[in-house]
Order: structure tokens, then C-alpha cells, then sequence
């Protein structure tokens, strides 16, 4: 049921995470790429005013009252941008401008009071006027020579701002705002809701709200664009309008298949103790057979599920949920009387034949084997019985090594042996396989299918293969397809094989019709 639940809610949760990530992602590349169109703007500005204000300073030097005038204008009138043009003389009067002469020198100590004599390069001064252009402007001054104590431009404000209304669809919100601040933290321009004291909110700006920041190349002028944060939401609800739907869809979806597949894993669960009870397995052998004379030395009993509707089942959907339920011990124990059972048949004229079957690791992990020692017992010559047992390595628990020891040696003791299916994918150490009295090692199949792929599988199976000849194990190679694999383990001694390249599972009528075929 938990299950059942997170799979409900999971699609819904990511749409809300990945949708809200993708809202914040948008609306911040979109602001970084106005503030970035800013930035050039207005780092053009400022290098065209510092051209206009050195190229005036130099053609002023020599320059009369009205040639001034004349030089100043031309500089304003070719650049839109900039309001106004003047002089002001060491006493610190405003003499003449681009607007003409003063009648009298007019003193503009706001605005000289900020300048710094003694900076050669382009000061900016915040908003201020002059007698003649009352409008705030934005005062750009360069330091003077001679009698010019220094030359000014002003600036209209909105000149910064003007572009963005140029911009498709800019919407900043209740509590957004674009700002230009100097770099003393006085603000030069703007638009959108400006808060009284922008530098300290550029210090510390809030969680509530989405903020970029980008200065100018000579770091005069910062600008700041700031989003509300549930401003910028507003994109988030947009995409949950067609998003929130389409995620119930997929966790109705969801929900639908997982259901489904729980009822079918439930219902094969019962079918699989109705199928055991109506007999509807049956034993497939495939051939292991000597590679030195290709002649048949014993099989592989695999189990196989015809379901009467179904049709035969995957042992890799049944066999785990017969691992999970426990029913894996009563189809083992069928397992090994119905393969006594038909080995009786063919021992009359295959009494060398031995048979591996499958044992399940659970059952030698608690030491639960006392119903396969009685079936072995109640077999007629047992001791001919040839029975191999393989279990695979990874699933064998290393802390009931006693436990598995001690299984091993009793089924030992009425003619089993036993082989390590799978060898080489576990992680047991050699020490721990050695512990346990083992007579076979499988080589798994995908080492045989990695001899052809060349790189260091060869080497791999090499190594696997010396380890088994140092302890006088017997090595059955898995998986054998193809001429070249058969000759590469031929040539290395390895001494019995199985695959297709041979056979494939066989039910038992064919099996005995392939051994009889190979007899002739």
C-alpha cells in the first residue's frame, strides 16, 4: 500500500519540483539577459562621454567665448543622449554651456562639491541641475586645464532606461524594480518599484525575492534587476495549469499498472502452489557434454512452467517469487524425485550420466535439507544415484559457513556432489569456497561470451580456470555458442561444457532420443 502511494504522488511531486526549478530558471536567464543588454548600453555611454569630454577639453584649450559655445553644441547636438554641455572655471562657476553664455557666472556648488580635482578620469556625480537645465540629469565631469577647472555632460535619466521599454512582454511586477546605482550608492536611474535604500537590499538580498547584479567594465555604475520571488511564480502556476492534469493522468497510470502488476505477482503466488499440486512442471535437460570427445557425460535439470493458460512461464518470473514464498523448497524436493525418477530409465544404458540440479541457497543457509537426504535415501542404488547439486555463489551467507558446512557434508554423505553455478560473478573469497567441499565450478556464461570480445575477459577465464585446476575442481563451462568459444576452452583443458552450440534444454523424451542418437 505504501508503494501504492508514493508512486501516486510521485509524478505530482516532481511536475511541482522540476516545473518550479524551470519557473525561477526562466524568469533569471530572462533578467540576467536584460541587465547584461544594460550593462553594454550603458558602459557605451560612458565611453562615448568620456570621448565627447577629452576631445572638448583639448579643442577648448585656445578657444574663445563664442568658438566655445560652438564646440559644445556640435558635441551635443550630434548625440542625443547627453542634455547639456558646459565649463566651469576654477572659482567654481558654471561660465557657459552648450546653451550658450552665462550672463553672469552662477555658482554650482551642489554638484562641485562631489567632484574630486585631483581624479584625471571621468567622475560620475549623481543627479543634479544647473540654472539653465532644472530637470535632474546625471552629471558626467572630467577634470579641466588651465582656466577650466573641469567640463561637464549631463544625462538624462531615462536615456538609461528608454531601451527596455523596446522589450516584448517586460513585466516586472508589483515589487520588481531595475536600478542604476553608483558606485557611492547614490541612484542614478530607474524604473519599476525602487526602494528607498537600494544598496543595502544589494547586500543582502532576500529569499522573497530574485535578484541579478552585473557592474559596468570601470565598476562606476551597478545595475540591479530584482523579481519578486511570487512574481516570478506566476510562470510556475501558468505551466501547472496543463502540468498538475497530465501528472494525475501519469500517476492514474502508474497506479493502474502497479496494482495490476501486484495482483498478477499475488495471483502467480497462488497459481504457482496450484500449479505444483496439479503437476504442471516439467524438466527440461540440457546436454553437458566432454569437450575432449563431445560425447554426452550428464545434464542439467531446469525447470519448466506450462501454465494452462499462460502458456510456459520465464523461471526468472517465477523462480524469485517462489525464492520470496518459500515454495522453492517443495518444488526442489519435486525437482529431485522426478529426476531419480526418470534417471532410472536411463541407467540401464547410460549408467555414467550425472545430473545437476539447482538447490536453492536458502535452504543450505538454514541447514533445511533433511527432506532431500530422505529422498535420496528412498532412491533404489543410491550410491548411483549421481546427483550434483549447484548453488550459486553469491547467494551463500559467509556467516552460516558452519551451518552450509555441515548440509554440504550430510547430502555428501549419500552420493551428492556439488558445483558452484555461476563462478567468478560472486563475491566470496577463495578461502570460503575451498571451506566448503566443492567438486564442480561453473564458469558463467557471460565469461564465455566475453572470449570473443577479446580485452581482459580471456585473461578472466584463464585465471578461473588455473584457480580450479591448483584445487583439483572440475570446470563446466556455461553458455558455450560458437566453434571459436568451444576451441579456446578446449585448448585451455577445460573439461566439460554446455550451450547451444551442443544443445539446447531438452524436455526428457528428447533428451533420451539425443543420447540414443549419440550412442550410435
Amino acid at each position: 500500500m505504501l508503494l501504492v502511494i508514493v508512486v501516486s504522488v510521485l509524478p505530482t511531486v516532481v511536475l511541482l519540483i522540476v516545473s518550479y526549478l524551470q519557473a525561477i530558471a526562466y524568469a533569471k536567464g530572462n533578467l540576467e539577459g536584460i541587465i547584461k543588454l544594460a550593462t553594454i548600453k550603458t558602459d557605451r555611454l560612458l565611453e562615448d562621454a568620456d570621448a565627447i569630454l577629452h576631445r572638448s577639453k583639448v579643442d577648448l584649450q585656445n578657444a574663445d567665448t563664442q568658438t566655445s559655445v560652438k564646440i559644445l553644441q556640435r558635441q551635443i547636438y550630434n548625440d542625443f543622449r547627453f542634455r547639456e554641455a558646459g565649463i566651469i572655471n576654477t572659482k567654481g562657476l558654471l561660465t557657459l554651456s552648450s546653451l550658450g553664455v552665462m550672463n553672469a557666472s552662477v555658482p554650482i556648488s551642489p554638484i562641485k562639491a562631489q567632484f574630486d580635482p585631483r581624479n584625471p578620469d571621468l567622475q560620475i556625480l549623481g543627479l543634479g541641475r544647473t540654472q539653465i537645465m532644472q530637470e535632474k540629469s546625471i552629471v558626467l565631469m572630467l577634470q579641466g586645464s588651465g582656466k577650466i577647472s573641469s567640463i561637464y555632460l549631463l544625462v538624462d535619466p531615462v536615456i538609461l532606461t528608454n531601451f527596455l521599454e523596446a522589450i516584448p512582454d517586460l513585466d516586472l511586477g508589483s515589487n520588481g524594480f531595475i536600478a542604476y546605482v553608483a558606485s557611492d550608492e547614490r541612484l542614478l536611474s530607474g524604473i519599476g518599484s525602487l526602494p528607498p535604500n537600494i544598496y543595502s537590499g544589494l547586500q543582502n538580498p532576500s529569499f522573497k525575492t530574485l535578484q541579478v547584479t552585473q557592474s559596468t567594465r570601470n565598476g562606476r555604475i551597478t545595475i540591479v534587476g530584482e523579481l519578486g520571488r511570487k512574481w516570478v511564480l506566476r510562470y510556475w502556476l501558468q505551466q501547472l495549469i496543463v502540468g498538475v492534469p497530465l501528472s494525475v493522468f501519469i500517476s492514474g497510470v502508474l497506479i493502474y499498472l502497479l496494482i495490476r502488476q501486484i495482483r498478477k505477482l499475488n495471483t502467480l503466488d497462488y497459481e504457482l502452489r496450484r500449479g505444483l499440486a496439479q503437476k504442471e512442471f516439467e524438466i527440461y535437460y540440457q546436454p553437458i557434454i566432454d569437450l575432449d570427445t563431445r560425447q554426452c557425460v550428464g545434464s542439467e535439470a531446469l525447470l519448466r512452467w506450462h501454465h494452462p493458460q499462460r502458456g510456459l512461464i520465464n523461471p526468472g518470473l517465477f523462480i524469485p517469487i517462489a525464492e520470496e514464498t518459500g515454495l522453492i523448497v517443495p518444488m526442489t524436493e519435486w525437482l529431485l524425485k522426478k529426476v531419480i525418477q526418470d534417471r532410472a530409465i536411463l541407467e540401464p544404458l547410460f549408467p555414467y550420466l550425472y545430473t545437476s540440479v539447482n538447490l536453492s541457497p536458502t535452504q543450505l543457509n538454514i541447514g533445511d535439507v533433511d527432506r532431500l537426504i530422505q529422498i535420496l535415501k528412498e532412491a533404489n542404488n543410491h550410491e548411483k544415484a549421481q546427483i550434483t547439486f549447484e548453488i550459486t555463489e553469491n547467494k551463500l551467507v559467509e556467516k552460516q559457513l558452519q551451518v552450509v558446512q555441515d548440509a554440504i557434508a550430510r547430502l555428501k554423505l549419500w552420493g551428492a556432489r556439488f558445483a558452484i553455478d555461476d563462478f567468478g560473478t560472486g563475491y566470496s573469497n577463495i578461502a570460503y569456497l575451498q571451506s566448503l567441499n566443492i567438486d564442480q565450478l561453473k564458469l558463467d556464461q557471460l565469461f564465455i561470451k566475453g572470449l570473443e570480445y577479446g580485452n581482459q575477459i580471456p585473461q578472466l577465464v584463464d585465471s578461473l580456470i588455473d584457480f580450479g585446476d591448483r584445487v583439483g575442481l572440475t570446470i563446466v563451462a556455461e553458455g558455450i555458442e560458437t566453434e571459436s568459444q568451444y576451441q579456446y576452452l578446449k585448448t585451455r583443458r577445460v573439461r566439460y561444457g554446455q550451450g547451444w552450440l551442443f544443445s539446447r534444454a531438452l524436455p526428457f523424451a528428447e533428451f533420451e532420443q539425443f543420447l540414443q542418437t549419440q550412442a550410435r
